[in-house]
């Protein structure tokens, strides 16, 4: 039983965060005003755990993305996003599923349903809103500050590999910097943010988010980039070591709520382009995968797709 319940112990929590500024430099429409579908796609492998790889079979996920951009004036965005979730994991191994009926001996958790079935599990996860303010305008450089506050939408399991969210409540507080060297066709953008996540179970799960892009204007419609993105949770815990023995800090609430309590640093590379077709539309494309983890399954691959319109 403590080996079942040390190799289940993790699972990917996926976090969808809306990069708080409309779209890529606005040379060819006005993107202010604007909403956004997004369509994404995420294969995960090997769990990253203290002691190394793990075998944790893989997850799909499959998401859809509801954002929108609203302009006040000039220096005044409001902001929201939506995402829907399903996710599935296929394990024939074992290694990565979580059964409560197996994991625990003493402790039964409050939430009996069981997502690691092999079957798609969802539904909606956390609505995030915020503000922002454009402070610097300048031609070369844009400094805009940025708060918003995310909510779980829907009383999703929180014990699984195939869950879709850790149903906490955050406040993201950060700034977004533009460059824009003088001529030239490049494009550099930097949205740095630290989240004030409720505790569970008094464990400091605050963290950093980041998310660095260069483009390159091709024509002054299409813009290749890459970017990158990370997360680094400090104070959170990790797998195995901060729930060993198995007795006391597993069979108990701190391992059914270790999805929550987990650390899930990543940073995650990729390539994509943004396509303005018209005066309305702008079309996105990305694709990427994690380079480096810590306490979180691997994505081997993802890759979105999306349309923005403006109005």
């Amino acid at each position: 039983m403590l080996l079942r319940a040390a190799l289940s112990g993790f699972s990917l929590v996926l976090v969808l965060v809306l990069v708080p500024v409309a779209a890529a430099q606005e040379r060819i429409a006005d993107f202010s005003n604007s909403v956004r579908i997004e369509y994404l796609y995420a294969q995960t492998g090997e769990f990253q755990s203290g002691i190394g790889a793990l075998q944790a079979g893989t997850t799909d996920t499959h998401a859809f993305l509801l954002s929108g951009v609203w302009s006040l004036n000039d220096k005044w965005k409001i902001y929201g996003s939506l995402p829907y979730v399903q996710k599935r994991l296929i394990d024939p191994t074992g290694g990565g599923t979580h059964d409560w009926r197996l994991d625990f001996v003493e402790y039964t958790p409050p939430d009996l349903r069981i997502v690691d079935d092999g079957k798609f599990h969802g539904g909606f996860q956390d609505f995030f809103a915020g503000v922002q303010y454009l402070a610097i305008d300048g031609p070369a450089f844009k400094l805009s500050p940025f708060v918003s506050y995310g909510i779980p939408v829907s009383d999703y399991p929180i014990y699984g590999s195939a869950i879709i969210g850790r149903g906490l409540n955050e406040l993201h507080v950060g700034a977004s910097i533009e460059v824009t060297p003088y001529f030239s066709d490049w494009y550099f953008k930097a949205d740095i943010a630290y989240a004030f996540s409720e505790k569970v179970l008094g464990v400091d799960l605050n963290y950093w988010l980041t998310y660095l892009s260069a483009s390159y204007y091709v024509t002054p419609r299409f813009a290749p980039r890459v970017f990158v993105t990370s997360r680094h949770a400090p104070n959170g815990l990790r797998y195995p070591e901060d729930f060993e023995p198995y007795e006391e800090k597993y069979d108990n609430e701190s391992g059914w709520r270790h999805d929550q309590t987990l650390r899930h640093n990543y940073i995650n590379a990729g390539i994509g382009f943004d396509y303005v077709a018209g005066d309305r539309y702008q079309i996105s494309a990305s694709y990427y995968k994690t380079i480096d983890a810590d306490n979180l399954l691997k994505i081997d691959y993802a890759f979105s797709v999306a349309l923005m319109r403006s109005f």
